[in-house]
């Protein structure tokens, strides 16, 4: 009887030596991201944006991670004077990504990185003196990266902080600092 019961305690033992790295997890982030550039104004180009992501880990070296985020504010600033001048509004629409996602754990904390590629979809809206308005949609694709580390709260909740190159072209480059949580299934 005794050597049944050393093999089933180990058995039962397993689960506390899991982590939470593999299966499928869904989450939410805040966003803070810095345009790289300067307006006419002298300003930089700052927006603020939520995100919702889901993905699917394999194991530590395999795993997909798609997001989709919402632009909340942007950025306002006026040129010209008098008869001459522009109201203008710069902000984020929405943006989806698709990531290769690595990541190293323990029962503690968790480092991650992020490969893949952003549709990004973003808005100026020009108000002239004269009543007249102008507003202008861009799309944009490309390359998108970032470094993440998350704390482990509970057995399914991640406290996570990143890092994100969230586009880099030839005409935008927005990165991304965010704070958020998501939940291992």
């Amino acid at each position: 009887m005794r050597i049944f019961i050393i093999p089933a305690a180990m058995l039962f033992a397993l689960p506390t030596y899991a982590d939470n790295l593999s299966g499928f997890y869904a989450g939410g982030n805040a966003n803070f991201i810095d345009g790289n550039a300067t307006l006419g104004a002298g300003n930089d180009v700052e927006f603020r944006s939520i995100e919702a992501f889901g993905g699917y880990k394999l194991n530590g070296w395999v795993g997909g991670e798609t997001r989709t985020g919402l632009g909340l504010s942007g950025e306002s600033y006026s040129i010209g004077t008098g008869d001459a001048q522009q109201n203008i509004e710069l902000g984020i629409d929405y943006y989806q990504s698709i990531y290769y996602r690595v990541e190293k754990a323990n029962q503690v904390a968790k480092l991650y990185g992020l490969v893949g590629a952003t549709f990004l979809q973003w808005g100026r809206d020009v108000d002239y003196m004269d009543g007249s308005t102008l507003e202008d949609s861009y799309t944009e694709t490309g390359f998108s990266y970032g470094l993440g580390v998350g704390f482990v709260m509970n057995e399914n909740t991640n406290l996570n902080f990143e890092y994100r190159q969230l586009i880099n072209t030839d005409t935008v480059e927005f990165t991304v600092i965010n704070v958020g949580f998501d939940f291992r299934f």
